[in-house]
């Protein structure tokens, strides 16, 4: 992408690259006169060749002889539109062969070796566009020189034509060649490195070819990292209920391929998961985890469930690693297909091409926030076990009825319920009772001890809790005081009253604060950092050491080491914590005060202060693409490139503003309406869905944008702006997720002509393509027409929450659709033996 001002007095109606005119224009000022000899450029060609058996030496001659190839094209002056479709396609082909020669240019000059016969590709390669430069200037000569009849010039076209579209079949044949002999070079150099290296990781990364990586790599992985928040049983714990497990996985003729591990919150189900885990991959057969988590926005959803598990697919088990990449290369929009399509090309089919046994661990799918999801991914499971005879899926969850509902009729699954907390299992009690000891041997004397253990009444999560504070190296207080609070509380096993306990210890003086930053920590969408704590803090005017307050509360809450993040220990604090904040301190049985609007106004302030700065916030062509020909997904370093330009903090706003903003009050949003103005201007709106396109947060910043124009508190012309961008976003999601340039190439053209943001384009970018007939004034009262029942629509009905929308037809299938995107979800339900009258969703939306 190039930089956006235009000459003002320059107006075109055709499509133009920004990048392309630029550069075009460069290369006719330059030598827009020049006559040329096409034998000089030939023993040019030739020289380059013959300086070595390097493989840059042939790729830089084409390089040249394409530019001068462009040049000469730029003054021919008839078949305009065959000349610019072959210039097209050059500009295409040289921009990939220089991504090659910087690629290969970082190699060391022994590795980039070749001999003749290798070279032949590549040498006829150029010599073909050396042909090709010596009739285009030849051509060109003589129509600079040569006065002919118009007999004669019209016949001069026919042959011109039938010429150009030769060149560009031949230069495609010969491009594809040359693009199967570099391929065939990347993997003659990974055989040779891989020889050389003995580490098992290492090898499996270079197996991988660069293609296959690159396609693996564009599926979204949840960044929530299990290992920061649980752990493993303690040794000698559990060793019932893993026994049990180990029986389960070890049998190879059980028609049983799911065990579900059902148990009430805090009794130990992921540190069993972790466990599990950590056994499996150990013996090679693990081949995925996901760790739901209620305190993380991707971690309580399922939809980057398929590509999490695919990605891992493909790290635990390399030979795999192809077929994933495969499904991907065929269809680069798969996240865009409906959840049971992800599952099935992202993962059964892969599994299809693996023999020995799999096992999958999914942990706490109560924790995923719709229950409609939840009842799909479970369907979904259901359905790959039985289509996947060495597959093996393990499962924990609370007590849930759509879980159940679900998982209790299913004749191919084990279970195990109740076991990690019944008082009645001996071994229960010995295991906190291991647990404890092992904790505070040196700090309570076993009689303590011994009455912590039946206060715990079987709940590890009330065990851990009481032995982190007991062990804190931030309390002022000593053990003997901490242990009488404990043993004072009026229920056994009430983690309530531990975290009561855990809140009421903090100094008064910072009480208030520490109630605004669990506050803000239950109303961020993703984890902060304590950076980010720490800005937040500046930014709102709280003058406290965030870092020094979350030391203080490390019993119920955790630092990842590698990222920075502050993630809550457990989600029964999570639940704890939002029964406060939705009833006054004296009706919740604490002090804690927690306003969770005023929360979401802080961060949302934070939010916009990024996204309307001119130096930290959104900008035109942000990760500095040097050309718009490529989508996202065909970038190499797309991903390193998001890292250096879009920073977290940037990320973070740009996908959660909106949500922020819904959820404040109105005091809050009316001291931001003019930041929220500022935020959908033109042309900042169009940087803001630049990173959206980067980020994959588009169909996110759809329901956001829904979200606030039903807020009241919101100004008239800054809905107006946020309706407008939210047309405008539906109607070209698809080239907006597929390539952020395409946002001002194909997208803002084609805006209805009187939306502020196309009068707005025109002006503000005006080297770009004109539509000059056929564009509707303004957008159509409804988004799209929602398609695919063959008969009579006979009813249709809005899921209870309004983001789904389910129809039954006289064709006998039942559709559902997302009522935002317009997107069909998922394939028609098809069964009915007649036409589907009526439709209803269940009160939880759940079911249909």
């Amino acid at each position: 992408m190039s930089t956006r001002e235009t000459p003002k007095s320059k107006k075109q109606n055709v499509t133009v690259n920004p990048s392309a005119s630029s550069s075009a224009s460069q290369r006719s000022t330059r030598r827009k006169d020049q006559v040329y000899d096409p034998v000089n450029i030939g023993l040019d060609v030739v020289a380059n060749i013959a300086e070595g058996s390097d493989i840059l030496a042939p790729l830089k001659a084409a390089c040249r002889t394409t530019k001068s190839i462009l040049e000469l094209i730029q003054g021919v002056d008839h078949n305009q539109e065959d000349w610019t479709d072959l210039a097209r396609r050059l500009e295409e082909y040289l921009s990939g062969i220089e991504n090659q020669i910087d690629a290969f240019e970082k190699y060391p000059p022994e590795e980039r070796d070749v001999d003749e016969a290798f070279s032949q590709p590549l040498i006829h390669y150029v010599k073909l566009l050396e042909g090709i430069h010596e009739v285009v200037a030849r051509c060109r000569h003589k129509r600079s020189r040569t006065g002919l009849g118009a007999f004669t010039a019209i016949s001069k076209v026919k042959i011109d034509v039938e010429e150009i579209r030769k060149f560009n079949r031949n230069i495609e044949d010969h491009h594809r060649q040359l693009i199967e002999q570099l391929t065939l070079f990347s993997a003659y150099r990974v055989q040779t490195i891989e020889r050389k290296i003995t580490d098992a990781k290492a090898k499996v990364e270079m197996i991988l070819s660069d293609v296959d990586a690159s396609a693996i790599l564009q599926l979204p992985m949840v960044s929530f990292v299990a290992s920061s928040v649980h752990h493993t049983c303690l040794q000698g714990t559990r060793q019932a209920v893993l026994e049990t497990i180990w029986q389960w996985a070890n049998d190879d003729m059980s028609q049983k391929p799911i065990f579900w591990l059902c148990d009430i919150a805090g009794s130990g189900k992921s540190t069993v998961a972790m466990s599990v885990a950590q056994e499996w991959k150990a013996e090679g057969t693990l081949g995925g985890q996901f760790f739901f988590s209620l305190a993380n926005s991707e971690a309580s959803s399922t939809e980057k469930f398929c590509s999490t598990i695919a990605r891992e697919l493909a790290q635990q088990m390399p030979e795999l690693a192809p077929h994933i990449a495969d499904t991907v290369k065929r269809n680069p929009a798969i996240m865009r297909s409906s959840f049971p399509d992800q599952l099935r090309s992202l993962i059964t089919t892969p599994l299809h091409h693996r023999q020995m046994s799999v096992f999958l661990v999914i942990d706490a799918i109560d924790e995923c926030k719709s229950g409609g999801q939840r009842k799909e991914l479970l369907d979904g499971l259901a359905m790959v076990a039985r289509e996947t005879r060495n597959l093996k899926i393990f499962i924990t969850s609370r007590p849930d009825p759509v879980i159940e509902s679900v998982l209790q009729p299913l004749s191919i699954k084990s279970e195990l319920k109740d076991r990690l907390h019944d008082v009645n299992h001996h071994d229960n009690i010995d295991d906190i009772a291991t647990y404890i000891n092992q904790s505070l041997h040196e700090v309570l004397s076993p009689d303590k001890r011994k009455r912590l253990v039946e206060k715990a009444n079987g709940l590890f999560i009330w065990a851990s809790t009481a032995c982190r504070m007991l062990t804190s190296e931030t309390t002022l207080e000593s053990p003997e005081g901490i242990y009488d609070l404990l043993v004072s509380a009026d229920q056994s096993g009430d983690i309530d009253d531990v975290y009561k306990l855990v809140f009421e210890r903090i100094d008064s003086k910072s009480y208030t604060t520490m109630c605004s930053m669990l506050a803000l920590l239950l109303a961020a969408f993703d984890p902060l950092s304590i950076d980010d704590l720490e800005d937040i803090f500046k930014h709102v005017g709280v003058k406290w050491n965030a870092k020094a307050l979350v030391r203080n509360l490390g019993s119920v809450l955790v630092v990842d080491a590698g990222t920075n993040l502050i993630q809550f220990r457990h989600p029964t604090l999570v639940e704890y914590l939002r029964r406060c904040s939705r009833s006054p301190p004296v009706d919740n049985g604490s002090h804690l005060s927690l306003n969770i609007a005023n929360a979401h106004g802080q961060i949302a302030s934070w939010c916009l202060r990024r996204l309307t700065s001119r130096i930290d916030g959104p900008k035109f062509n942000i990760c500095q693409l040097e050309s718009s020909f490529y989508l996202n997904r065909e970038i190499s370093d797309i991903d390193a490139r998001i890292s250096r330009f879009i920073p977290q903090r940037l990320r973070y706003a740009s996908s959660h503003w909106l949500f922020h903003t819904a959820e404040t009050d109105e005091t809050w949003r009316s001291a931001l309406r003019n930041k929220l103005y500022d935020s959908v201007k033109f042309p900042y709106v169009l940087y803001w869905i630049e990173i959206l396109s980067f980020i994959g947060g588009v169909p996110r910043a759809i329901a956001g944008l829904q979200a606030v124009s039903g807020c009241k508190a919101v100004e008239e012309r800054t809905k107006s702006r946020i309706d407008e961008t939210r047309r405008f976003i539906m109607a070209f999601s698809v080239p907006i997720q597929e390539s952020a340039p395409h946002i001002y190439i194909s997208s803002l053209p084609f805006t209805p002509k009187n939306s502020k943001l196309h009068v707005e384009g025109v002006r503000g970018y005006e080297n770009t393509l004109r539509v000059t007939q056929g564009l509707e004034a303004m957008y159509p009262s409804l988004p799209r027409s929602l398609r695919g029942p063959e008969g009579e629509v006979k009813g249709v009905v809005f899921s209870p929450d309004g983001s789904k929308i389910v129809s039954g037809s006289s064709d006998k299938t039942i559709r559902l659709w997302d009522a935002i995107t317009g997107q069909s979800l998922g394939e028609p339900l098809k069964g009915h033996e007649g036409e589907v009258n009526a439709i209803a969703f269940s009160p939880d939306g759940s079911q249909v």
